[in-house]
């Protein structure tokens, strides 16, 4: 550590413990600064601007009873990359260790002001706008500010009150509260107004703030505040490192680009849960974690974080504080997802008990002892900071629900009614959609069609636990196994599977999933003819065929459900046609 001997202004070198007690300078770096270069020739280094404040935080030094000062632009040896990054590491304790801090606002003058004009003014100093000045800030003990006069205006704790205005930093923060006790997404609020003039610079001014070291690398860009995120993550399992503010509609990582996505968090703490998280860890596949999540929408999970904005004057009475909660979409691989926002939001907020199984009100009522028990559902996720899928494909709205597009199925009969029945669901009639309205999983939606006359009666369409569509088709001999769902009825598929303890399957599958040929034709289901059951996949869909046959008639449907670009959201699309073809070769055509 190279610091300057107040009497000769001179640069002395010491190691370890042999470091004398000293003042440290904290000022905004101007024009014609003294580089370490420059102080070894003082002749040249007098002939600067920035020598001046040097000169003046010696004096002050020498009358406070110090022997040295420390000042970064000329103590650091900044051609060499090894000492560069040695002191930028090690900043943060530097201020922590010194024995007073001269901080120099420049663009302050106080010779003819009253209080309240002093303190206007130094609240509008850009000290408080860089990034290096927040760990200047924050470290040390004592404090003092000088304006540009060097006249002192007071100290961290006798200014403490527009000191926090100013920063949103709170007072205790200020007066020395282990910094390790704020979360990880108060202390980055701190810092999200901030600038530096190297990008870089964002990044490594933080080091000290979170208690971590890395190598600099200039030249590196944005990726250095990303790196910053990956050394926290290795030592902490804090959630609210997640908990920024999608600015930029392409942000689909879960960490952020700047600080500046951590303004509104001033108020995010995190949340203590029995049994701790697992740990996460950055591969190859992108950050991987696991998280409580439950199917939310579409090909969108909701999953919980550890953490919660809320300011509490009291104690909820059920002790369940509201926890952030963020939206994540699951990508064509299967492992792979991207946080997103859903019709605008960021986050919402959700009580611990909402990411736990339903259990049915009889089971709970038999097994008191089981609500203790319960532990939610948990996703392992894996999130690329850039995603391989299109951009387009990942951010574009999810219709939750079906379009019908088979005009033949939407006719009217001569009174203008549709000439099927929907139940259960919302029927937009512009769109040709239905859409769920008693959850987004599970069943969505029922079609009596049995008005048109033809061999199928009832098609039944929903979503299984991994969105993927599915759909039941039912003939005449399958309709005694079809429960009608009254109009207001919504099925879950949580309550479901506590009552019949299938796992990974739809509430209305319960008879098994009909064979498929490799030519594409389905079976009805051995047990109950007349009834198919059908299950596409969340990326490729559904396309199959069915033979009905009855006496002399033939009957083919063919059903196909591919996801389509409609009214800009990307919508799983419904095509049915069937055929009946008699003994005489005639054909008739019912859908198309």
């Amino acid at each position: 550590m190279w610091l300057i001997n107040v009497h000769t202004l001179r640069l002395e070198e010491f190691w370890g413990e042999n470091i004398k007690r000293y003042a440290i300078l904290s000022h905004r770096w101007e024009e014609d600064e003294v580089s370490f270069k420059d102080v070894q020739d003082l002749e040249t280094a007098s002939k600067k601007k920035g020598f001046e404040k040097i000169e003046k935080s010696c004096a002050q030094a020498r009358r406070d009873g110090y022997g040295y000062v420390w000042v970064d632009t000329c103590c650091i040896n900044k051609e060499s990359s090894a000492e560069l990054t040695e002191a930028i590491n090690s900043m943060f304790r530097w201020y922590r260790a010194a024995a007073v801090c001269y901080t120099f606002l420049s663009d302050v003058d106080i010779s003819a002001s009253d209080v309240a004009t002093t303190e206007h003014q130094i609240t509008k100093s850009v000290w408080f706008e860089r990034g290096w000045t927040l760990q200047e800030l924050l470290a040390p003990e004592q404090l003092v500010f000088f304006d540009r006069q060097w006249r002192s205006m007071g100290t961290k704790q006798t200014l403490g009150e527009i000191l926090m205005r100013r920063t949103g930093i709170e007072e205790q923060a200020l007066r020395g509260r282990p910094l390790h006790t704020y979360s990880i997404a108060q202390r980055m609020s701190w810092a999200s107004r901030r600038v530096t003039t190297r990008i870089e610079d964002i990044a490594y001014c933080l080091l000290g703030i979170f208690d971590v070291n890395m190598p600099m690398l200039y030249g590196e860009g944005m990726r250095a505040f990303l790196r910053l995120q990956e050394e926290i993550i290795r030592q902490s399992d804090d959630h609210t490192i997640f908990a920024w503010s999608i600015d930029d509609r392409e942000q689909t990582g879960l960490l952020a680009t700047s600080p500046a996505a951590f303004s509104n968090c001033q108020d995010v703490r995190a949340l203590t849960v029995r049994g701790g998280h697992s740990p996460y860890s950055m591969t190859n596949r992108g950050l991987s974690c696991k998280l409580a999540a439950i199917p939310f929408a579409v090909d969108t999970y909701l999953a919980r974080l550890d953490c919660t904005d809320q300011i509490l004057l009291e104690p909820r009475k059920d002790g369940d504080e509201l926890h952030l909660a963020i939206f994540l979409r699951r990508l064509n691989d299967d492992d792979q997802y991207a946080r997103v926002r859903y019709e605008g939001q960021t986050f919402t907020r959700k009580e611990a008990a909402h990411f736990l199984p339903k259990v049915p009100p009889s089971f709970s009522k038999r097994n008191p002892e089981h609500e203790h028990e319960q532990q939610p559902s948990y996703i392992q996720v894996s999130v690329r900071q850039e995603n391989i899928d299109p951009l387009d494909n990942v951010l574009k709205p999810r219709l939750n629900g079906f379009r019908i597009a088979s005009k033949g199925c939407l006719q009217r009969s001569n009174s203008g009614d549709p000439l099927f029945r929907l139940y259960g669901c919302e029927w937009r009639s512009q769109e040709s959609s239905i859409l769920s309205i008693g959850g987004h999983r599970g069943h969505v939606a029922d079609l009596d069609l049995r008005p048109h006359g033809h061999a199928v009666h009832y098609l039944r369409l929903g979503f299984d636990l991994a969105y993927n569509p599915v759909c039941f088709l039912v003939t005449a001999d399958g309709m005694k196994d079809v429960r009608k769902p009254h109009l207001n009825e919504s099925w879950t598929v949580d309550e479901l599977e506590q009552k019949k303890r299938v796992h990974d399957r739809t509430p209305f599958d319960r008879y098994g999933w009909s064979e498929v040929t490799m030519g594409g034709y389905a079976f009805d289901l051995r047990k109950h003819p007349g009834l198919w059951a059908l299950k596409g996949d969340r990326v490729n869909g559904l396309k199959t065929s069915l033979y009905l046959s009855k006496k002399h008639v033939v009957s083919i449907a063919r059903i196909m459900i591919v996801r389509e670009t409609v009214w800009d959201k990307l919508t799983w699309t419904v095509y049915l046609s069937c055929q009946e073809c008699n003994l005489n070769g005639m054909t008739k055509v019912y859908f198309s």
